[in-house]
């Protein structure tokens, strides 16, 4: 997750809490966007998508995408400076 200092400061995140993943097509940046929110309102990020951004051993947005229905929860793992490292359930 990266992006987060534009939304929010990253200490109002905690380990274990659940945030949304919305797929966002439309995107003019990113056509395999995928924008995490608290809630259905509060978007406070984006799962990243860039070889500087993404961590090592995760899954960027791109590889993620076709993985995922349009919206799908994540928990969050740890949290860093400005970004934070999450799981997803992908169904089989």
């Amino acid at each position: 997750m990266t992006g987060l200092q534009h939304y929010i400061e990253p200490e109002e995140l905690n380990p274990h809490q659940e945030v949304i993943l919305k797929k966002e097509p439309e995107n003019k940046y990113d056509q395999e966007a995928i924008a995490i929110y608290l809630n259905d309102t509060i978007k406070i990020g984006y799962v990243a998508n860039s070889v500087h951004t993404q961590a090592k051993g995760t899954y960027s947005a791109g590889r993620l995408y076709d993985k995922i229905p349009e919206m799908t929860k994540a928990k969050i793992l740890v949290i860093m400076l400005q970004c934070a490292i999450g799981v997803v359930s992908i169904e089989k």
